[in-house]
C-alpha cells in the first residue's frame, strides 16, 4: 500500500503560531511568578488569554490590547511592564480566517457542541484561536484575587479567592482557544473562553452564557511556540505530577 501523500509544510516564518509562556501544569502547582512583560507578550499576538503575576486577575488580549479583570469583573488595561506567569496569544484577523454565525446558543455547552461540529471538518488535532462578537442574554464569569507568597496550588486559590459575577444583556466578545487532547497539561484540552464587553469595562473567565446572536472569526494553526520560565520554581517543579482534576478545575472553577 502506498503511503498517504502530503504536501510540504509552509515555511514557519509564513505561518502564524499560537504562542504560549509557561505551562498549565506549572500554574496548577502554584508557579504564579510573572516571567514575561505584557509589552513583550503583545509582540506575539493580538488575541489571547491568561493571568497575571500572583494570579492577580484574569488576562484578556483583544485587538492588540491587554486587560486585567479585577474584583467584580472590572476590566483595566494592563501596563506595559505588568507581567504574566502564563498566557496564550495568537494573531487573528478577519481577512485570512474562517467566519461563522451563531444564533440562540443558550449555554456554553451548546457553543462547545457547535464548535466541535466545526472541528469535525477542520481537524481536532490542530490549535484554534477564535473571537465571537455578539449580544449575550447573560455571561457568567470569574476572576481571582491577588495571592501572597508562599503561593498555594491554584485549586486552593479557587476555594478561597475566586470571585464570580454575572453580566446581563450585554454586547461583547468571547476570546477562545482550542487545544487538542494530546496537549493536556501544557494547556487546557478543548475550548477555553474569556469575555470582555464592547466598552472594555468588564470581563472574566467564562463558565456559562446565553448567546443571542454572534459572529465568529476562527484561525486554525499547525504551529505552536512555547517559552519556558527561567525561575527556580519552574526548574524544580515535578510538572508530571500536576493533578488532571486540578487542571480541569482551573477551567470549571471551585463551585462546579
Amino acid at each position: 500500500m502506498k503511503p498517504e501523500s502530503s504536501s510540504a509544510l509552509v515555511p514557519s516564518d509564513q505561518r502564524n503560531p499560537v504562542y504560549q509562556i509557561s505551562t498549565l501544569q506549572a500554574l496548577v502547582m502554584g508557579n504564579f511568578y510573572g516571567c514575561l512583560e505584557v509589552q513583550d507578550l503583545l509582540t506575539h499576538g493580538n488575541t489571547g488569554l491568561g493571568t497575571f503575576d500572583a494570579v492577580d486577575g484574569e488576562l484578556v488580549v483583544i485587538d492588540g490590547h491587554c486587560y486585567r479583570i479585577v474584583k467584580g469583573g472590572k476590566a483595566i488595561e494592563a501596563r506595559p511592564h505588568d507581567t504574566t506567569p502564563f498566557a496564550s496569544v495568537a494573531f487573528l484577523d478577519e481577512e485570512t480566517n474562517d467566519s461563522l454565525r451563531f444564533d440562540a446558543l443558550t449555554s456554553i455547552d451548546a457553543l462547545r457542541h457547535a464548535l466541535d461540529e466545526y472541528l469535525e471538518n477542520r481537524g481536532p488535532n490542530n490549535m484554534y484561536v477564535m473571537r465571537v462578537d455578539g449580544y449575550f442574554h447573560f455571561v457568567a464569569a470569574r476572576t481571582e484575587l491577588r495571592q501572597q507568597e508562599p503561593f498555594k496550588p491554584f485549586a486552593e486559590v479557587l476555594q478561597t479567592d475566586e470571585d464570580r459575577f454575572r453580566f446581563n444583556s450585554i454586547h461583547g466578545t468571547l476570546v477562545c482557544f482550542y487545544f487538542p487532547k494530546y496537549l493536556d497539561g501544557v494547556n487546557t484540552p478543548g475550548w477555553h473562553f474569556h469575555f470582555i464587553d464592547d466598552a472594555r469595562k468588564v470581563g472574566g473567565h467564562v463558565f456559562d452564557l446565553h448567546l443571542v446572536s454572534g459572529r465568529a472569526i476562527i484561525n486554525k494553526t499547525d504551529r505552536f511556540v512555547l517559552d519556558l520560565p527561567h525561575n527556580r520554581a519552574f526548574q524544580e517543579a515535578a510538572l508530571d505530577q500536576a493533578s488532571k482534576d486540578e487542571i480541569r478545575q482551573i477551567e470549571q472553577g471551585a463551585g462546579d
